[in-house]
Parts: C-alpha cells; structure tokens; sequence
C-alpha cells in the first residue's frame, strides 16, 4: 500500500508542482542580483519537497489507519465461546420424561434391593427358629429319656428290697417226702400262704425260687403263660 502510495506517478506530480512554483516567478528576472534569485529558487524547492513529503507522510498515515480500522477480527481460540444451542419445548419435555425414568428406575432398584434383604432376613430368622426348635425338641427327648431312666431304677430299687432272702428255702419243702406239699407243683411247695416268684412283682408274702413244674391246678398263678412251667425268669 505505501509503495502504492510513493508511485513514481505521484512522485513526478509532486516535483513538476516544485518546478512549475519556481520555475513560472519570473517576475524579478534581470532587476535582482543572481544571488536573491538564486536563494529564492533554493528556497522554494526546499519549501515544496516538505510540502510534498508532509502530504506523503498524511497520506500514508491515513491509508495505514484505513486498513488497520477494515481488517477483520481473527477471532481467537481463547475467544471462542461455543454457544448452546436453545432448548426446545420438546427436547425439554423429553429431558424430563428421561429425568423421571430413571428417578423410577432408581426407586425400583431399590425397593428390589430392599425387598430381597428382607427376604434373606426371613429366611434367616426361620433357619434359626427351627434349629432352636430342633435343639428344644432333643433336650425335651432327652429329659424324658432320662426321667423314664430315673423311674425304672427307683421302681427296680423299690422292688429288689422287697424279696426277702430268706423266702425260698422257708416256703420250699427240702424234700418230697415232706409231710404236706400242695398238689400240682414240683418241687413240693409246703401249703401256707400266698406264694410269688423270687425277683418278681408280686407281694408275697411267700416267695420261691424257679423253674416250677406245673403239674395239675396252680393255686398260686405261678404259671402265667400256661405252659406248665412257672418261675421262669
């Protein structure tokens, strides 16, 4: 643009305007000294080339601060600012409707979550319910077991003092040619009263010791079973 500006076009202009002012003042030609004449033209051709460049340089100046002032702005990256692009009532809609879905989903997730702790919770709680039943129900087997075992023994207790030692020889006759035996036993059982078996749960007051030979009517009911012994434990 300056090199557009100093042309060699505007340059002829410039120097022809300082020759036509001090070439064309003939007017004091031949009535002042060489001299003054001389002085003068030096004069006017320096006054016209700073004219001349005074109107390059505002020239220049101008054509500078005109390009300047068009040039457009580069915007930088800095600058850039992307701007998003507006909401429609639509987009806006269907951005709430997925917010709300996935709210919902949540909440199921949850609940769901929620739903098989309790579950597990209960199923715990019924394992452990009935392993405490179970182990109730094998103490409460176990007690009655052992109160059963506590009854037998003190009934075997209180049935082995009640056979006297003495009995068996006392009710038994020492041999068949006693004077009484009471018909129907073998060995002889001398008559008297009441007679049980040894070790049995009878109350005597006669005991005998066994195997008896049943041999007709048992008074006594020694042979319980009806197979002619009696006795036999």
């Amino acid at each position: 643009m300056v090199r557009a500006l100093i042309s060699p076009r505007r340059t002829r202009h410039c120097l022809q305007l300082v020759s036509n002012r001090n070439l064309t003042t003939g007017d004091g030609i031949g009535k002042l000294p060489r001299a003054i004449e001389s002085g003068a033209l030096v004069f006017r051709a320096i006054s016209g080339a700073i004219l001349c460049a005074l109107t390059l340089i505002v020239m220049v100046a101008c054509a500078s601060h005109s390009a300047l002032t068009a040039a457009p702005v580069v915007p930088t990256a800095s600058a850039a600012i992307s701007t998003p692009p507006p909401v429609s009532s639509e987009n806006a809609s269907a951005l709430a409707a997925e917010s709300r879905a996935a709210a919902s989903s949540s909440s199921a997730k949850a609940a769901a979550a929620q739903a098989a702790a309790a579950r597990a919770a209960a199923a715990q709680a019924a394992v452990a319910k009935a392993a405490a039943a179970k182990a109730a129900a094998e103490k409460a087997a176990a007690e009655r077991a052992a109160a059963a075992k506590a009854a037998a023994d003190r009934a075997a207790a209180a049935q082995a003092p009640a056979a006297p030692a003495s009995a068996p020889p006392r009710a038994q006759a020492s041999s068949p040619t006693a004077a009484a035996c009471t018909p129907g036993y073998s060995p002889c059982i001398p008559p008297g009263p009441d007679v049980d078996c040894a070790g049995g749960s009878g109350n005597g007051p006669r005991y005998v010791q066994g195997p008896i030979i049943v041999t007709g009517s048992d008074p006594y009911g020694l042979d319980s079973d009806h197979d002619g012994i009696g006795c036999e434990k």
